[in-house]
């Protein structure tokens, strides 16, 4: 895994002089905390969950931007092509790009320990669903990578790969939503069958684990997750390393 290591290391330096990373981290973390705290001062209940849920949001419309670039970059600047004709498998490219993403998103989030802190500071704060909410926030995170990684992989352009992971996964929040699986059943369509679609989403084990239930079904349901959109990602870079 050397090879992944010495691409997770390219990538993590590539973040640190990109804007766009910058961008996405003062835009996410300032969107974040004045949602979080917007209710403080009217006297409005500070809540841990309300903080995590407001942030499986928030990663649903700020991935799709970190992720475009991924491979779409790569592809229009030529070095993609590059990258293919060195002698190191794609899987340790695809787990350095996916991996490098995944540690980025792990530091914005350290960034965000303020919010748990002060409602430890005024209040009685449960640490144990937290650091339980902030595992879940990076497993869904890396979920909704996987997703971008993919579908940018499959387009050079930047803004493609950004509506179509969003379109995606808007989806696949929209099969985990209480509100949405409501409106289905309406429709009289069978029980098994809404079951199936809620099981798809990974909204839906997200709110399991903030819960404070540790399930190794939800972790499990993450890789396999993960595993699937990381595979076709390898089959799409490995066909075009094939064709040259």
């Amino acid at each position: 895994m050397r090879e992944a290591a010495i691409v997770l290391r390219r990538e993590l330096r590539s973040y640190f002089v990109s804007p766009i990373a910058y961008v996405f981290g003062v835009l996410f973390l300032g969107v974040q905390l004045y949602f979080a705290t917007a209710g403080w001062e009217d006297g409005g209940q500070a809540s841990a969950a309300a903080f995590f849920q407001l942030m499986s949001y928030l990663f649903l419309l700020f991935l799709p931007a970190l992720t475009m670039r991924l491979w779409a970059e790569e592809r229009k600047l030529g070095t993609l092509e590059l990258l293919m004709t060195f002698p190191v498998k794609v899987s340790h490219l695809i787990a350095g790009k996916f991996f490098a993403a995944v540690a980025f998103l792990a530091l914005i989030l350290l960034l965000t320990l303020g919010v748990p802190i002060t409602l430890a500071t005024y209040g009685n704060l449960d640490w144990g669903p937290v650091i339980g909410a902030y595992a879940a926030t990076i497993l869904m995170a890396s979920a909704y990578l996987a997703v971008g990684m993919f579908w940018s992989s499959m387009t050079r352009d930047q803004i493609v790969a950004m509506l179509l992971t969003l379109v995606t996964l808007a989806a696949l929040f929209l099969l985990g939503f209480p509100l949405f699986l409501a409106f289905v059943t309406e429709w009289g369509i069978p029980a098994w069958f809404v079951d199936l679609l809620e099981g798809i989403s990974p909204f839906r084990y997200f709110v399991s684990i903030l819960r404070g239930v540790v399930d190794t079904r939800d972790i499990v349901y993450y890789l396999c997750f993960c595993g699937f959109f990381l595979y076709a990602n390898y089959l799409v870079l490995q066909g075009r390393r094939v064709k040259g």
